[in-house]
């Protein structure tokens, strides 16, 4: 009876009740894989669907951890962390499709307390009939304690749970007809950032019984094949110093993407070590926004100049980069405190390309070169006013003049005002002349007011600052007592030499509107000279300035203060002046070179392994 009454079922119904009678209830254990238990083994199941979930997720969790450097691996004073050869996973290694019944992936696995870091392959195969595979129907996983991913290698420390980490190859699970690892094809090219997972079960009582399960996995960590260090003694060495970087603060108000800026230059500002220190960037970047970039290694000052978005140099500048050269880390130069300085300045409109920033507390300060031997009415070829003019250099009132009518973004600009030894370092130091040679210029010192109310403190041998915020402020008086604020003169300087030389007789040019011009006659303007009587050393000299060595000046030195004009103009979209206020022309990171603990954010976090290519480093996985 029993027999008539099967007789009478459908042929999906017969199938059905074979296929649950032939198999029997599920079994999971777990073998003890350290503290993740990640190593499950499944003899068989009465659901093949709850059977396909549990080794879908088994080997999922196995392959998307591929690829993964954990970050302790930056701890050099940990010698265990650091691998012979380095310490990165290439893509290959992350996931290797061995066959379409065999992967792999390795990765690191941190110790228990988190100092440390091991790297393991997990390996799973279908078996082929070999020694230790010998089920060609079971899938079959081996875990392998591996510094290169091979498995093969001989690793020299030990993990203290390794013994109850690494095994053999161990069935997973049986009554597997066919397995493949693939990857997916989409859109018409192979996607090797996804694994697909074939698998075909089948009945144990009965063979001609099957389901096919499919499972897709992200490979995460695959991509990142990089690391912060290598461990080859000079790393870390690098570190991404404008990442993070914003250009405008009030998109509304300053739209990057409609907006364009002309050049900018970042700046090694504080602590610059040539031959130690240089700056990358990314040349594809470059090329594709159509900007020429220059590292000067004699000042530290990476130029940047071409007119594109300011969406493009916000993108662009968060891929400048630094490196030390210095591939022994306790050689290289630090300091107490900030080991370097960086400052990003953005160029403006026609103004200089060469602008460069410093930091003085709260204060921000911007600096350029205006060379100009066109515009100008020409300097006097001897020391007497009879003698007459030659070329087209500009006269110290003219040189004010220009500066006083330049704008940066919604700061006012002034003829430079040097109050100490380490602003007159820094011009010095960073801003050359177009043979890359220290400048000769003309900046804001007078003792002449010229007939301006506001230098009416300076006369002649007490010498006031001309603009800015120091403007009318006294910073020398020619009387022997020491209560000046800081001076730079050459050897026998102020001298107010040939005071016959007067200045309303300068061959009876007309001045400009608003031109600055000496009231009498003699030497009441500041210049630096040139390098043949030294560099940095300050002169004063006649108004038209002189077409001699070493007193020849081909242009001036302009400032601006963030704290000048004031009060501050700030960001709205009240006016002009206003919106500029919103672009975050500056920026400044400061860099710690010799925190051993790694724990700092400002810290060298990224290896370089050949930092003289101009390649950038690999990022931080």
């Amino acid at each position: 009876m029993l027999i008539k009454k099967l007789k009478g079922f459908s042929l999906i119904e017969l199938l059905v009740g074979i296929l649950i009678a032939s198999i029997v209830s599920v079994s999971v254990y777990s073998l003890f894989d350290r503290s993740s238990k990640d190593f499950s083994q499944t003899v068989n199941t009465n659901d093949l669907k709850t059977e396909s979930t549990i080794i879908f997720n088994l080997i999922e969790r196995d392959l998307a951890r591929g690829g993964f450097v954990h970050p302790v691996r930056g701890d050099l004073t940990i010698a265990s962390n650091c691998i012979a050869g380095g310490i990165g996973i290439t893509a290959a290694n992350a996931i290797n499709i061995v066959s379409g019944t065999e992967v792999s992936s390795c990765y690191d696995r941190p110790s228990y307390d988190g100092t440390t870091a091991y790297r393991y392959k997990v390996t799973y195969k279908l078996g082929d009939g070999t020694a230790g595979l010998l089920d060609t129907n079971t899938l079959y996983k081996k875990i392998e304690r591996t510094d290169d991913c091979t498995g093969g290698d001989t690793v020299a420390d030990v993990d203290p749970n390794l013994a109850s980490t690494i095994h053999p190859w161990q069935p997973v699970t049986s009554n597997i007809g066919s397995i493949t690892f693939s990857y997916p094809t989409i859109g018409g090219s192979t996607n090797s950032s996804i694994l697909d997972i074939d698998i075909n079960f089948v009945s144990q009582k009965q063979n001609s019984l099957n389901l096919d399960f499919r499972k897709r996995v992200f490979l995460r960590n695959k991509s990142l094949t990089g690391s912060s260090v290598n461990c080859d003694n000079k790393c870390p060495n690098s570190k991404d110093i404008f990442a993070n970087y914003t250009i405008s603060s009030n998109e509304t108000n300053w739209d990057p993407d409609t907006r364009n800026v002309p050049s900018a230059t970042v700046v090694i500002s504080t602590n610059y070590q040539n031959g130690e220190d240089i700056l990358q960037w990314n040349s594809t970047l470059a090329n594709n926004y159509g900007l020429t970039v220059t590292f000067n290694a004699t000042t530290g000052v990476l130029s940047i100049v071409g007119n594109t978005t300011a969406r493009n140099y916000e993108t662009f500048l968060r891929t400048v980069n630094y490196v030390s050269l210095q591939n022994t880390i306790s050689s290289r130069t630090v300091f107490a405190g900030t080991d370097r300085q960086f400052i990003l300045v953005l160029g403006f409109g026609t103004l200089c390309n060469n602008l460069i920033g410093r930091q003085v507390g709260a204060v921000r300060h911007f600096y350029c070169y205006v060379a100009d031997n066109m515009s100008g009415r020409g300097a006097l070829t001897g020391v007497d006013d009879t003698d007459g003019l030659s070329g087209n250099t500009l006269w110290w009132g003219q040189a004010k003049l220009r500066a006083e009518n330049s704008t940066y973004y919604n700061l006012s600009g002034y003829l430079a005002s040097i109050t100490s030894a380490a602003e007159n370092n820094y011009i010095l130091a960073k801003i050359r002349d177009a043979n890359n040679i220290p400048i000769a210029a003309w900046f804001g010192g007078t003792d002449n007011q010229g007939g301006e109310a506001v230098l009416n403190a300076a006369s002649e041998l007490t010498w006031v600052w001309s603009g800015g915020p120091e403007r009318n402020q006294i910073f020398y008086t020619h009387d022997g007592v020491n209560n000046d604020g800081f001076t730079n003169w050459r050897t026998g300087e102020p001298n107010n030499c040939c005071i016959d030389t007067l200045g309303d007789l300068y061959n009876g040019n007309t001045l400009e509107a608003n031109e600055h011009f000496p009231t009498v006659g003699g030497e009441h303007y500041t210049q630096f000279s040139n390098v043949i009587k030294g560099t940095g050393y300050w002169n004063d000299l006649f108004d038209p300035g002189v077409t001699y060595s070493p007193f020849t000046t081909l242009g001036y030195v302009l400032e601006f203060s963030s704290n000048f004009p004031s009060p501050t103009i700030t960001c709205s979209n009240a006016s002009v002046s206003n919106r500029l206020a919103c672009v975050n022309y500056f920026s400044s990171f400061n860099l710690v070179l010799d925190d051993t603990t790694y724990t700092s954010p400002d810290m060298v976090n990224l290896c370089d392994p050949t930092p003289t290519d101009n390649a950038l480093p690999p990022k931080s996985s």
